[in-house]
């Protein structure tokens, strides 16, 4: 009897992780599910329905969004929300840019240049010559970026840093190390601590800047985002020196 024919049995699917994207919405940072979606529903990750969403363009132009219009986060990722009495234009003249906003390790910085080198996002992020970035995927398999490759926005804008030194000054004398680019002040005094320099917890926090002068007071739960050679004042919170 001739053996019964068994149709063949597909290979299992495979499926290619994507890109981690980002928006930056009103100064703030939030994660997006995909590369394109609908207006509203990025309006509803921002938590501020009932708004009108407005991509950002290097010049003095406001373009609206419709609620269902589809939008490509490629095209650029900076946005501000308005209130929707507000009338801004339909379509961007002729010439104009979008923002793009890439991301480092939850920290941005925005830009006009959707196409980086390796070298370049570094110098956009501040970052010493022997750190690691990683463009970001939705699964374990990040991808290193090679020295010299070129980085183009549209793939991802989402990557992530290899822990490198970064190497800062506290209170004009001690160098600081840290294997974090964004740390809050409360653990940025702790590490500071920790490698010996004679502060504790309740010291006020301050950022040099680069007049001399010293920033407002850094809160325990602030973000700090550290670049190599950056100098910080710690400082007993009765101490106006």
């Amino acid at each position: 009897m001739p053996a019964t024919a068994h149709p063949p049995v597909p290979p299992p699917p495979t499926t290619a992780a994507a890109p981690k994207w980002a928006a930056v919405i009103n100064d703030q940072l939030f994660p997006m599910p995909r590369r394109r979606l609908k207006a509203r529903d990025i309006v509803a990750q921002a938590g501020m329905p009932g708004r009108t969403l407005i991509r950002d363009y290097n010049q003095p132009v406001d373009i609206e969004l419709a609620p269902d219009e589809e939008v490509d986060l490629g095209d650029g990722n900076v946005f501000r929300l308005i209130e929707s009495c507000q009338h801004p234009l339909h379509a961007a003249p002729a010439g104009a840019v979008a923002k793009v906003a890439f991301v480092a390790d939850d920290a941005w910085e925005v830009t006009i240049a959707m196409n980086q080198t390796t070298e370049s996002l570094r110098g956009l992020f501040g970052l010493p010559d022997d750190a690691e970035l990683l463009r970001d995927f939705e699964s374990p398999r990040d991808e290193l970026l090679r020295p010299g490759e070129a980085v183009r926005f549209v793939d991802g804008p989402v990557f992530r840093i290899r822990p490198a030194v970064i190497t800062v000054i506290v209170n004009t004398e001690h160098t600081v190390e840290f294997h974090k680019r964004v740390v809050t002040g409360l653990e940025f005094k702790q590490t500071a601590m920790a490698q010996g320099v004679k502060i504790d917890e309740q010291f006020a926090l301050y950022r040099i800047l680069p007049d001399g002068s010293l920033s407002p007071a850094i809160d325990d739960d602030e973000r700090v985002v550290l670049k190599c050679g950056d100098q910080f004042r710690c400082l007993a919170s009765h101490d106006d020196s």
